[in-house]
């Protein structure tokens, strides 16, 4: 049992909104946590808080301070808060370890409480709510009865939450509520709303910045502040709406350092700001940026089987007459992406980084089934069904292969990110018989099959009857996987993972994982990872002593909602985008993404070719799937663009910068075509081409403010800006020339504004008009104005 010191309350000092003093400037600056210390969270009543997952191996923990509560603290360095009533939306914890003080953010939990009610016309024993709070598991959403209502008591943070009803093992709709939301496969969601969706929580926004100060301005409705340096408290004056804060001399001892400010109305947070300096001086042009500056990353993933055969001698498809062609080796390989790099052809593109799917040795033979229609085994061309996990497959490359394609990338500038997976193993793996208690059981107690329930079992459920899931309450299972992930570290100087089914991964593993990457690499190793899953249960692998990041599905979703339909408008898409803002927060690096392997291709959705209440799958097997209309091309620019100018990191799936077509899974894996692009692929392939240096050229992408000016049936305007870089990012379903009239925020810089499609428009302080809509505008639907 831990023994933990219950500490009264401590009063420290953090920046308010009044009587704030000029900054004291520091000439040294220390620190034992690696990288910037992530907000803690609070639950709503008691948080537990690892030490280890901020600090080094080294550390020492001395005392901490916090103005919230209460702190519970723990010989190894387990920190519990208890969170009040009259704990501070936004507070800063205080840990002094080995002499050095270090600060971190502490945001209090806003959820509330909201009774769910449900009247059924029928007589059911059991009714389950089911929905985007709880991950869709019914079995997590058991309504109790009351008489002849049945209910239960959620605590949600505030937002909008689609749901649906089970009388027993019957689902459908509850028609007590008329509210619904299109749950983009054809049918319909109930709707409900925690809380207020139309509260102002005020606006941060970066204004100009000198040698040794940054200005920033801070709505009426902003009442708290607190800033840092890096992991380190900074004081902030305040004059009305304007505010200061002077840049420390200790600043000018790092190439890349950061300020960051966090703010609330006293209900709820605001945006917040991240400001990157070099050398002490903040930056104002994206050329002082590098490939390691990850928010200026723009990612491609390609699937390695299916990209480009560089090599004929590796090519060796499964020879089993049980697989169809497209569910084979098609001789794509590690190679072959060298070759392209060489060619310069994501030079061409602006893209910067890559994400490669996994290359260990994966099974032989085939395996799985499809039977609908058509009858398919499949091989492991995918790379997801490891035999091993520290050797590369003789299909994909060599050792000196894979060396040669990071050396090459980093070469040109580019990042080079791995796909790790460690939920399972193949059957044929040797662990697999050396070591049957390293994995979950395949049958439930009950004597069902535990397949494919990704809810109701996360963290046990296997994903077929061929690979088996590792059993990670098991200490030895996490230190062999941690150092099989590590080996990777440790032999190619690889610049980050994409962590395969996050979710179905308890957090010990991920910490353990985190814990080794920080104190045996010198580098900063970026890791992402797949978790579909409200956002928070996916904030929950997020942080310090987590991951830097996660690919957002719920905006993906919302996008392909918005851009592929004719008839849907904006406002969703601008709701799961301010929600995905404020859970993880307003300079995220989550992947956004247009599309990926598990996926229907957008196109296909967005000119008609797969039916979104059609079984894509289904439809991939048994047509022959091509580009209908210059639709897809069009929306799929569209979509493009949208991506290029939100926050978060950009993630282009292989083929999309074509609009390559495709039903689901295998059909959404064709080989890459390179050559032979017709008009409509060509365009579009410049276009993307174009929004991807345009993204690059402006810190406003980057680092910049975001704020939605306006977003009304089919027309969405956001903001972004940072100090003088301004962009107003515009989309339009409307082909009319009717002027489009803005109210922009005033103290932005209009001057020098330049108009991505050529569209007509006058700018002054306050209101910009787009007085002529450019063919190119009426074409894609959208147009960037930016300086």
């Amino acid at each position: 049992m831990k023994k933990y010191l219950l500490l009264p309350i401590f009063i420290v000092a953090i920046v308010a909104c009044k009587n704030t003093q000029q900054a004291k400037v520091e000439t040294e600056y220390k620190s034992l946590i690696k990288g910037l210390a992530s907000p803690i969270r609070l639950s709503p009543d008691t948080t537990s808080v690892r030490m280890k997952d901020y600090f080094l191996s080294s550390y020492k923990l001395d005392s901490v301070l916090w103005q919230g509560s209460q702190i519970q603290v723990s010989v190894d360095g387990l920190i519990k808060l208890v969170s009040l009533d009259s704990t501070p939306l936004i507070s800063n914890l205080s840990v002094y370890a080995q002499g050095i003080k270090h600060d971190i953010p502490v945001f209090k939990s806003e959820k509330l409480k909201y009774i769910f009610t449900y009247t059924s016309p029928n007589i059911p024993e059991m009714v389950y709510l089911s929905g985007s709070m709880n991950g869709w598991n019914r079995q997590a959403g058991v309504l109790a009865k009351e008489g002849d209502t049945w209910k239960r008591t959620l605590l949600l943070e505030p937002g909008r939450y689609q749901y649906r009803i089970w009388e027993g093992d019957k689902e459908m709709l509850d028609k007590n509520n008329t509210v619904t939301a299109d749950n983009g496969m054809g049918g319909l969601n109930n709707v409900f709303v925690v809380g207020s969706e139309n509260s102002e929580p005020g606006t941060l926004t970066t204004l100009k910045a000198s040698s040794n100060k940054v200005v920033f301005l801070a709505s009426k409705e902003v009442q708290n502040l607190i800033a840092y340096f890096e992991n380190s408290l900074l004081d902030i004056k305040r004059i009305s709406d304007t505010c200061e804060i002077f840049i420390p001399e200790s600043a000018k001892n790092f190439e890349r350092s950061f300020i960051r400010v966090f703010a609330d109305n006293g209900q709820r947070r605001s945006n917040d700001l991240l400001i990157p300096l070099n050398r002490g001086e903040v930056i104002k042009s994206s050329e002082q940026l590098s490939r390691t500056d990850m928010h200026s990353s723009v990612m491609y993933f390609m699937m390695v089987d299916r990209f480009f055969d560089g090599s004929k001698k590796n090519n060796r498809p499964t020879e089993d007459k049980e697989i169809l062609p497209q569910a084979n080796n098609m001789g794509g390989d590690i190679s072959g992406i060298t070759q392209k790099i060489k060619s310069g052809y994501f030079r061409d593109l602006g893209i910067n980084t890559i994400w490669v799917s996994p290359i260990s040795r994966n099974a032989e033979g085939a395996w799985g089934l499809w039977n609908k229609g058509v009858n398919s085994k499949f091989s492991a061309y995918h790379g997801y069904w490891p035999t091993a996990l520290t050797s590369i497959d003789d299909r994909f490359g060599s050792d000196s292969e894979f060396k040669e394609l990071i050396q090459v990338a980093h070469e040109n500038n580019m990042n080079v990110i791995l796909d790790y997976v460690a939920h399972h193993l193949h059957n044929d793996h040797p662990l697999v018989k050396d070591k049957p208690d390293w994995f979950t059981p395949l049958y439930l107690p009950d004597g069902t099959m535990n397949t494919e329930k990704w809810d109701e079992h996360r963290l046990t459920t296997w994903f077929d009857t061929f690979l088996p899931t590792l059993d990670f309450s098991k200490p030895e299972v996490v230190s062999a996987l941690t150092d099989s992930a590590m080996y990777w570290v440790k032999n190619y100087d690889l610049d980050g993972f994409r962590h395969d089914a996050t979710k179905h991964i308890p957090n010990e593993f991920w910490q353990e994982l985190t814990y080794k990457v920080k104190n045996e690499s010198e580098k900063k190793i970026y890791q992402i990872g797949e978790t579909y899953g409200n956002p928070e249960l996916i904030g929950s692998y997020l942080g310090s002593g987590i991951l830097d990041a996660q690919f957002d599905f719920n905006l993906y979703d919302a996008m392909v909602d918005a851009f592929a339909k004719d008839q849907t408008g904006f406002e969703n898409l601008n709701r799961v985008l301010q929600q995905s803002l404020y859970s993880y927060g307003s300079h995220h690096l989550m992947g956004n993404i247009t599309g990926n392997q598990d996926r229907t291709r957008f196109t296909s959705y967005a000119d008609g070719s797969v039916k979104f209440e059609e079984d894509p799958k289904l439809a991939g097997w048994t047509r022959n799937i091509e580009n209908r209309s210059d639709q897809g091309f069009y929306k799929m620019g569209a979509l493009q663009a949208f991506l290029m100018t939100v926050p978060g990191i950009p993630c282009v799936y292989y083929g999309d910068e074509i609009a390559m077509p495709g039903a689901n899974d295998p059909d959404n894996r064709r080989m890459m075509l390179f050559d032979g692009l017709n008009a409509n692929q060509s365009e579009l392939k410049m276009l993307t081409s174009l929004l991807v240096k345009a993204r690059n050229s402006s810190l406003a992408f980057s680092y910049g403010d975001f704020r939605t000016i306006s977003c009304q049936g089919k027309n969405f305007v956001f903001l972004r800006n940072y100090f003088d870089k301004t962009a107003i990012v515009i989309f339009s379903k409307t082909k009319d020339d009717a002027p489009l009239e803005l109210v922009i925020p005033k103290g932005l810089n209009l001057d020098n504004l330049n108009a991505f499609n050529g569209s007509s428009f006058e700018a002054n302080q306050g209101k910009v008009v787009i007085t002529k809509k450019s063919e190119n505008f009426k074409k894609y639907g959208f147009e960037i104005l930016m300086n």
